[in-house]
């Protein structure tokens, strides 16, 4: 069932039933009084080319970049925190990604990168950038839809996470750490198909969200990577990158993309 959003902005810590911290895969930064004239950055990456030998090498990694990154986009979502030591606030910007899954501007990615926002603005690898709607979320599974006016946009394919297998090759797409210059590609494989893990997060009724059934990659999910997409290597979306662990390499976990098809698929009807 999907819920409003609280509007306090809190940064998701997962902690697994092992005691391993997780963090979620959205980065923070925090900037001036919210009072003042500063405004929302946004980053302008240009577009990754693909020429010459690399293209011709036959890496399906880098096919699948070609393919899948015009569809993969910044979100920077600003809010502004109260002081409880000085009073007055500050404003603060969530970096996240998300993957446009409709041609006349629809964008899914994680309520966590977006919730408690009072602006959000989209960067494409175009570089065009565009204050976007929330059109849509589902807190309880960290799901949100967003709309930008823009139209003939490239889309992302959706797969099937039920047909994944482990030790499958995948690949993340997402702008890690909000560095400019393009989106960030790791890969790696399906580690795991059916982790439990939970999210201590206030946003959520009784404190704890609990993703079951999430995919495990040793494919890198740093912060900024919320919401982006985690495909396989025919071009296809299997998982939403959500969460990284601070203590491990080689281990980030992914929503699996059959679990987000209907809300997606609404969103898309709707727009």
């Amino acid at each position: 069932m999907r819920t409003s959003r609280n509007t306090a902005r809190e940064r998701l810590v997962i902690g697994m039933v092992v005691g391993a911290i997780l963090l979620s895969a959205c980065s923070f930064t925090v900037g001036r009084d919210a009072g003042s004239s500063a405004s929302a950055s946004t980053t302008s990456p240009a577009a990754v080319s693909v020429t010459g030998d690399r293209a011709a090498s036959g890496d399906p990694v880098v096919h699948v970049v070609k393919a899948v990154e015009p569809a993969v986009v910044n979100v920077t979502a600003t809010s502004a925190v109260g002081n409880p030591f000085f009073g007055g606030s500050t404003t603060q910007k969530a970096t996240g990604s998300g993957f446009i899954v409709s041609s006349d501007g629809v964008i899914f990615t994680n309520d966590h990168v977006i919730e408690g926002a009072s602006k959000v603005e989209v960067t494409l690898p175009d570089g065009r950038s565009f204050v976007a709607t929330v059109t849509d979320t589902d807190t309880a599974h960290d799901f949100a839809v967003l709309k930008i006016d823009a139209t003939n946009l490239p889309t992302v394919a959706l797969g099937n996470s039920s047909d994944l297998q482990l030790g499958q090759s995948v690949v993340a797409i997402g702008y890690a750490l909000g560095l400019q210059g393009g989106p960030s590609v790791t890969s790696g494989i399906i580690s795991s198909l059916e982790r439990t893990v939970q999210a201590q997060d206030p946003n959520v009724a009784g404190g704890v969200r609990t993703y079951q059934n999430v995919l495990q990659t040793s494919a890198a999910i740093n912060p900024g990577n919320s919401g982006g997409p985690l495909v396989d290597l025919q071009g296809q979306v299997v998982g939403i990158s959500t969460a990284g662990v601070s203590s491990a390499d080689n281990i980030g976990f992914a929503i699996s993309i059959d679990a987000a098809k209907s809300f997606i698929a609404s969103a898309v009807a709707g727009s």
